[in-house]
């Protein structure tokens, strides 16, 4: 009845046009070995608030039930790969050129801890530079060579 049940479902996947399945929970290995019988890659154990960020970035929804999957449900990303940087055993699931998103991800490794930390704080004041300027742009660029030579002058 259970290998009933994971065929009727995988079935209602494939015939939905979905090319992969991202979870939020686990799912048996009945399960995922189907579903890879079938060409239909899997992800399982996808938190919550990531799901719902590549659910807004490829244009899906998030379905509770397998009774409820249509093709218009599914959304659409133009690449997904998995990615192991350096010597790290981590892997890191990239999903690119999605319709709806032009967010940005960013890896931060160092040697230590600290470094990251500092990586992370540099990156922040950065990206809050950019911010500033985009709301009040009435700034003198430069560095500070406009109030220099203004100096050298008046000196």
């Amino acid at each position: 009845m259970e290998a009933d049940y994971f065929t009727d479902m995988v079935a209602k996947v494939k015939d939905s046009g979905a090319n992969l399945v991202l979870c939020q929970w686990g799912f048996d290995d009945e399960a995922n070995h189907l579903l890879m019988a079938n060409d239909l890659p899997s992800i399982r154990w996808v938190g919550g608030v990531e799901i719902e960020l590549l659910a807004i970035a490829t244009g899906a929804r998030i379905i509770p039930r397998f009774e409820e999957i249509t093709p218009e449900k599914l959304g659409t990303a133009g690449i997904v790969k998995e990615m192991s940087f350096g010597t790290s055993s981590d892997k890191v699931t990239l999903v690119q050129e999605c319709l709806h998103s032009k967010a940005v991800t960013v890896l931060i490794r160092g040697g230590s801890k600290t470094i990251c930390d500092e990586a992370k704080r540099c990156l922040h004041d950065a990206i809050c530079v950019v911010r500033n300027m985009i709301k009040n742009n009435n700034v003198v660029g430069g560095g500070g060579s406009a109030e220099l030579a203004c100096s050298i002058a008046v000196a």
